[in-house]
């Protein structure tokens, strides 16, 4: 029986590529696509599949993206297996997308080969760890993921939003919190970096790997 699989990325050609691998693979049907987090959770609700692989980082829609996409998807669905593609190579963050639920965590640099290999793995309820981001893991006790790990899993959330250019109103609506709690997230992350102007706090996502 072949797997039902739906994927989800906003690039189209990442998109293509992910199909046509999962395709070639032989024992995995792709019974639908989404380019964002609303029309994930639109197919959700139509169409019966046995894994979800989905982009970590895809702006905008009501439901979002990221690890309130990943939340979303486990309470709505809690024995649908998920695998995350990413570009992320924060292990904090990578070991929040494993808490919420993640079987499978691609890198989207490694081979699109290694997507059905994770579709295999989390059908049968393993996970799956590219190689990359098991070195992520490995690594995870040296000095540039040892700060991000000092923030909460929703504070990590509210960093990687904030410095993908939205404002904190945005980010309020998008994960359904007050605009004071976000900004309180915003001020103790900062706070526990030691970070005082914004400008810092996105030169430090970039260089944390926490912008996807």
């Amino acid at each position: 029986m072949l797997l039902r699989t739906i994927i989800a990325d906003d690039h189209p050609v990442v998109l293509m590529g992910t199909r046509a691998a999962l395709e070639a693979a032989g024992d995995i049907e792709v019974v639908g696509e989404a380019a964002n987090g609303d029309q994930l959770v639109d197919l959700l609700a139509s169409r019966p599949c046995d894994v979800i692989v989905t982009d970590f980082s895809m702006p905008g829609g009501r439901h979002g993206d990221g690890l309130s996409l990943i939340d979303l998807i486990r309470r709505r669905y809690p024995r649908l297996p998920v695998v995350v593609l990413t570009m992320v190579n924060n292990a904090a963050v990578l070991q929040a997308m494993r808490a919420r639920g993640a079987l499978g965590l691609c890198d989207k640099r490694a081979p699109l080969k290694e997507v059905a290999v994770a579709v295999r793995h989390a059908a049968a309820g393993r996970a799956y760890l590219s190689e990359t981001i098991r070195r992520q893991f490995d690594q995870a006790g040296v000095q540039s993921t040892a700060d991000t790990a000092r923030l909460s899993a929703r504070e990590i959330e509210v960093v990687r939003l904030y410095v993908s250019g939205m404002s904190i109103t945005q980010i309020a609506d998008r994960l359904s919190r007050s605009v004071k709690t976000v900004s309180r997230q915003k001020r103790d992350a900062m706070r526990k970096l030691g970070i005082d102007h914004d400008s810092r706090l996105s030169e430090y996502a970039r260089e944390r790997g926490l912008s996807s």
